[in-house]
């Protein structure tokens, strides 16, 4: 059985498949640099459903498992992802 892979990005873990895919919670807490990756990916899932269709579960433990994406789904949760980082950091009127 293949295992996952983890890197490390100063405090935080991402873990990745066997066949490259992104665990979407690690990821987003990674590049967020908050401890709230999930009301994040909640929120971006919730504002655009369409991009689950890029999602999938993966065990990568035997009792532990997370939402995975490939790197086009990546590309466009990144994109999500920034835009929400963005429109937090904004003051607005």
């Amino acid at each position: 059985m293949s295992k996952e892979f983890v890197l490390s990005l100063e405090e935080n873990s991402v873990r990745f498949t066997p066949s490259g895919e992104i665990a979407v919670i690690d990821a987003i807490n990674a590049l967020s640099e908050s401890d709230g990756a999930e009301e994040i990916w909640q929120r971006l899932k919730n504002e655009n459903p369409q991009i689950l269709s890029h999602c999938k579960q993966f065990h990568f433990s035997k009792n532990k498992s997370a939402m995975v994406v490939g790197s086009q789904g990546w590309e466009q949760i990144e994109t999500l992802l920034f835009d929400y980082i963005l429109d937090q950091n904004l003051p607005h009127p």
